[in-house]
């Protein structure tokens, strides 16, 4: 295609919608007519308009909504800026955490519940050995004569120590 083609085309472009529809004045429907001899673009120009005629009129025109739909569109857009409001609320951090903290709790007392329904197992007891060891308490103060002072409490203590080792 020629670079005088091409700026032809251009002009014709615009007229290729009315030409389809039978609309366009005699004397360029002529001119259009000549270049469409000649240019096989314009030509699949030209049968795409008349299809994209076609599939418009297919199409039914469809009534203006009505004054409800308006009234339901701007119903829902308020309730969505409410709740938006209410997201952005101090408080609703502060309630998602007790509403965790709740479930956490009642979740641990249930746990807590059934642990002590649980059937307890039979407990055995020592085997009873043969020899029995004496244990004496490092910090037992005879009974016949206390301490009656502060020293005699530490002398006790160091004495038992003394024993031990």
């Amino acid at each position: 295609m020629s670079e005088h083609n091409k700026i032809g085309c251009g002009k014709f472009e615009a007229l290729l919608q009315d030409y389809s529809n039978g609309e366009l004045p005699r004397p360029d429907a002529e001119k259009l007519t000549a270049h469409l001899e000649d240019c096989r673009e314009c030509r699949e120009a030209l049968e795409d308009a008349r299809l994209a005629g076609r599939l418009v009129s297919v199409f039914q025109k469809t009534d203006d909504p009505s004054a409800m739909f308006t009234r339901r569109v701007m119903a829902q857009i308020d309730a969505a800026e409410r709740w938006m409001r209410e997201q952005r609320s101090f408080w609703r951090p502060i309630e998602a955490l007790s509403w965790r903290l709740a479930f956490s709790a009642a979740l641990a007392l249930a746990l807590l519940f059934t642990y002590s329904f649980r059937t307890p197992s039979p407990v055995t007891a020592p085997a009873a050995s043969a020899v029995l060891v004496p244990q004496t308490d490092a910090f037992a103060v005879p009974i016949s004569a206390p301490p009656s002072t502060g020293d005699e409490v530490l002398m006790a203590i160091a004495e038992k120590h003394h024993e031990r080792y």
